[in-house]
C-alpha cells in the first residue's frame, strides 16, 4: 500500500508547530531571567510553608475551702517538644537539630527537668547493655520494651547489640560523623520517640518546666522542629493534706474514652480521676481553645494567633475547713502513733444540722504534689498499709458498741423497754451460746447500759426484738445506705437474714441476733456513715445528705453560679423522751470515764459520744469513738476508727483534737 503524501505533510506541520511553541516558551523564560539579572534582583520568593493548629487547654478551675482559702490552684510552665511536621527534611539535619537541642538543654542547667524516660540501655556506644529495669517484668520500662519488640518484629531474646545496631542503621548514626556520646544521646532520643509513637499526630516532650534561659537560647538558635508548649499544672497549697478528698487528674482511659469524646474532650486531655477533681469535673473543666501557628518554608514561625480563645473553668468551694482538716489529719496520725499495734485509721467530721462535711482524713495518706514521680508512685503501690485507700469512704468496718445507740432507740420507740426497765448483768447471757459481757455490771437500765456499754443488756434486746426491728431504725439513721456525698463511697452491709441469703452465706440463726445487737455479726459501715448516723440521732431524727460541695463560682470574678443547701434524705421520728435518754447516756459515756475526761479536758464545752470495740478475725480489735459537742446543742460530730486500736476510748484522741480546733476557732471569731 502506498503512503499518502498529504497525510505525511500534516504530521510534519504538527511537529513544526509544537517545536515553535516550545521555542517561544523557552525564549520568554530566558528573557525574564535576563531582566531580573540586569536589574540586580532575584526571583520572586515561592509561596511555600505550612500551618499547624494546636489545642490550648482552658485553665482549670481552682478549689477552695469553705472560708475561701485556696487549696488547689494552677501554675503554668513550658515544655520543650519536638514537632514532627516542623523537623528538617534530611536525616543528617534532623540529627544535628536533636543534638543541638540537647546541648542547649544541658548547658542552661535544665538537665534536672528532662522528661522521665524509659530507656532500656546503659553505657556508651558501642559498649551498651540492658538496664536493670528490664529484669522486672512488672516495670513500665519492661512493658514499653515489649511493645517496641512487637512493632519491630523482633524476638524477646533480642540482645542489646542488635537493638543498638537497629537504631544506628535506621537513623544513620555513622561513627565518622558523630562521637560515641552523640550516638548514645541520639539512640536514647529515638527510642523514646518510637515509644511514644512520635509522628504527625504525636509530639515528643524532651524537657518539662523549662526556664526562660532555655527558651531564649532555643529561639535564638532557630533550631528546626523545636517548639514550646504551655502546660498548666495543679498546684497544691497544702501538700500531703486532704489528698483523698481533693483527688487527682489523669489521662482519659480506654474505658471512659467514648464518654469524654461525646463531651468534646480531646483524647489526650487530663481529667479528674478521683476525689473532687473527678466529682466536679463538669464545673472545673476549662473550654479548650485553638491556636494557629504559621511557618515559612524553612520552619521559622511567622505568625501565631487564636482561632478560638480558651476559657477557664469555674472555681469550686468545698464545705471542708482546712484548719479542721489539718487538725483531723494531725490528730489521726498522733492517735495511730501513740498505739502500739495500729498503722491505719480514719476520721470524719460533720455539721449535724446541715450535712456539711467539715473534714475527712484517712491514714496513712500521700502527697498529691509528688504523685507524678515514678519512684514515689511505685512506693505508694507497694506500701502494705495502702495509703491510696480512702478508709473514711471506702473502708467498711463493724460499728461495735456505737451500734447500741440505734438499738436502744429502736427498743424505746417500739415499746420493748422504758427508761425504768432494768436488766441483771452477771457477765454473760444465760441462753444460746452464752455470749459474755466486758464486765459484771449488776442491775442496769438503758442509760447505764449505754454508759457502761453493757453487752448483756443489748443481748436481751436482740433476743426479744430480732435484728430486723433494729435495722428498720438504724438504716433510717444512716447505717448501710448511701450518705449522698459526691465522692465515691461504699454503702456498707446491714446484718440480717436478707444479707445472708443474698450473699449465699449460712442461714441466719436466732443466736446471730445477739451478736448483731452489739454491732458485730455481719454489720459493716464506713466512718462517714457513722458520723451521719450519730448526726441524725443528736439533731433529733433528720438525716441530711452529706455533701462536700459548698458553691460554684466563676473563674476570677467570684460570681456564685450554684450554691448547695441542706437536703433532707429521711426523717426518723422518735420521742423527746427517747432523745433525752440517748443524749444523757452518751454524755455519761464521756463524763463517767476518767480516760475520756482527760482526753477531752481541753475542749471548752460538754462532749458526748459512744465508744466501740469491733472484733476482726485474725487481727486485734479495732477502736471506734464517735462524739459530738456541745451536748446541749450539738454543732459538730466527729467519728474516728483506729485499726487494731484495741479499745474504743483509744480512738478518742483524734476526735478531741478536732473539737479543740473547732471551738478554739469559734471563740476567736
Amino acid at each position: 500500500m502506498t503512503e499518502n503524501p498529504q497525510k505525511k505533510h500534516h504530521i510534519g506541520a504538527r511537529y513544526l508547530a509544537l517545536g515553535l511553541i516550545f521555542l517561544v516558551i523557552c525564549m520568554a523564560y530566558v528573557a525574564v531571567l535576563l531582566v531580573y539579572q540586569l536589574r540586580g534582583t532575584s526571583l520572586p520568593p515561592r509561596e511555600e510553608g505550612y500551618t499547624r493548629t494546636y489545642t490550648v487547654p482552658g485553665v482549670r478551675g481552682e478549689i477552695y475551702d469553705c472560708n475561701g482559702v485556696l487549696l488547689v490552684g494552677n501554675s503554668e510552665s513550658y515544655d520543650l517538644i519536638y514537632e514532627y511536621g516542623a523537623m528538617p527534611d534530611s536525616r543528617r539535619e534532623i540529627n544535628e537539630a536533636l543534638l543541638q537541642t540537647m546541648e542547649a538543654v544541658l548547658s542552661t542547667g535544665n538537665g534536672d527537668r528532662l522528661s522521665k524516660d524509659y530507656f532500656i540501655l546503659e553505657g556508651y556506644y558501642p559498649e551498651m547493655h540492658f538496664s536493670s529495669a528490664l529484669r522486672d517484668s512488672e516495670s513500665q520500662s519492661y512493658l514499653y520494651y515489649q511493645k517496641f519488640l512487637q512493632r519491630q518484629e523482633l524476638s524477646e531474646d533480642t540482645d542489646a547489640s542488635t537493638v543498638v545496631k537497629y537504631f544506628v542503621k535506621r537513623y544513620q548514626l555513622s561513627e565518622s560523623l558523630y562521637s560515641s556520646e552523640e550516638i548514645t544521646t541520639l539512640i536514647r532520643l529515638y527510642y523514646e520517640m518510637e515509644r511514644v509513637d512520635f509522628g504527625a499526630y504525636q509530639s515528643y516532650t524532651v524537657a518539662e518546666n523549662v526556664s526562660m534561659d532555655l527558651i531564649t537560647s532555643i529561639e535564638e538558635s532557630n533550631i528546626e522542629g523545636v517548639n514550646f508548649q504551655i502546660r498548666s499544672e495543679r498546684n497544691y497549697l497544702y501538700p500531703g493534706v486532704a489528698s483523698h478528698i481533693l483527688g487527682r487528674l489523669g489521662k482519659i482511659t480506654a474505658e471512659n474514652a467514648e464518654y469524654y469524646m461525646e463531651q468534646g474532650y480531646p483524647l489526650d486531655a487530663m481529667v479528674g480521676s478521683s476525689g473532687c477533681e473527678e466529682a466536679f469535673e463538669s464545673y472545673l473543666r476549662g473550654q479548650d481553645g485553638t491556636m494557629v501557628i504559621r511557618y515559612d518554608d524553612k520552619g521559622n514561625q511567622i505568625e501565631k494567633y487564636y482561632s478560638t480563645e480558651p476559657r477557664g473553668g469555674n472555681d469550686v468551694y468545698l464545705t471542708i475547713d482546712i484548719e479542721l482538716q489539718l487538725a483531723a489529719e494531725a490528730g489521726l496520725k498522733e492517735n495511730v502513733d501513740m498505739l502500739r499495734y495500729s498503722d491505719a485509721g480514719a476520721v470524719t467530721v460533720l455539721d449535724p444540722n446541715t450535712g456539711k462535711v467539715l473534714a475527712i482524713a484517712s491514714y496513712p495518706t500521700y502527697d498529691l504534689s509528688r504523685f507524678d514521680q515514678i519512684d514515689y508512685y511505685d512506693a505508694l503501690l507497694q506500701d502494705e498499709h495502702l495509703p491510696l485507700y480512702n478508709r473514711a469512704l471506702q473502708g467498711v468496718y463493724a460499728p461495735g458498741s456505737t451500734y447500741k445507740i440505734g438499738a436502744a432507740l429502736a427498743a424505746l420507740e417500739l415499746g420493748q423497754i422504758t427508761e425504768s426497765n432494768h436488766v441483771s448483768c452477771e457477765g454473760e447471757y444465760p441462753l444460746y451460746h452464752k455470749p459474755t459481757c466486758l464486765a459484771t455490771h449488776g442491775t442496769v437500765d438503758v442509760i447505764d447500759a449505754i454508759r457502761e456499754s453493757c453487752n448483756v443488756f443489748f443481748y436481751y434486746l436482740g433476743d426479744a426484738m430480732g435484728v430486723d426491728a433494729m435495722t428498720s431504725y438504724t438504716r433510717g439513721l444512716g447505717l448501710g445506705v448511701a450518705t449522698g456525698i459526691e465522692l465515691k463511697e461504699q454503702t456498707g452491709i446491714v446484718a440480717g437474714s436478707a444479707y445472708r441469703q443474698q450473699a449465699g452465706l449460712p442461714t441466719w440463726q436466732k443466736g446471730d441476733d445477739l451478736s448483731a445487737s452489739i454491732g458485730q455479726s455481719d454489720h459493716g459501715y464506713t466512718p462517714l456513715q457513722l458520723s451521719v448516723y450519730l448526726s441524725t440521732v443528736v439533731n433529733g431524727g433528720t438525716r441530711y445528705r452529706a455533701h462536700v460541695l459548698d458553691s460554684v463560682r466563676t473563674f476570677y470574678t467570684g460570681e456564685t453560679l450554684e450554691e448547695e443547701t441542706a437536703q433532707v434524705l429521711e426523717k426518723v421520728d422518735f420521742s423527746d423522751a427517747t432523745y433525752e435518754i440517748l443524749m444523757e447516756g452518751m454524755a455519761q459515756v464521756v463524763s463517767g470515764s476518767t480516760a475520756l475526761q482527760d482526753t477531752f479536758s481541753q475542749v471548752p464545752v460538754t462532749v458526748g459520744g459512744k465508744t466501740g470495740t469491733a472484733e476482726v478475725e485474725g487481727k486485734r480489735d479495732y477502736a471506734i469513738f464517735s462524739g459530738f459537742a456541745p451536748v446541749e446543742a450539738p454543732e459538730i460530730v466527729v467519728s474516728c476508727i483506729i485499726e487494731e486500736g484495741e479499745h474504743g476510748y483509744s480512738a478518742a484522741h483524734a476526735v478531741a483534737r478536732v473539737m479543740e480546733q473547732y471551738f478554739s476557732k469559734k471563740a476567736s471569731e
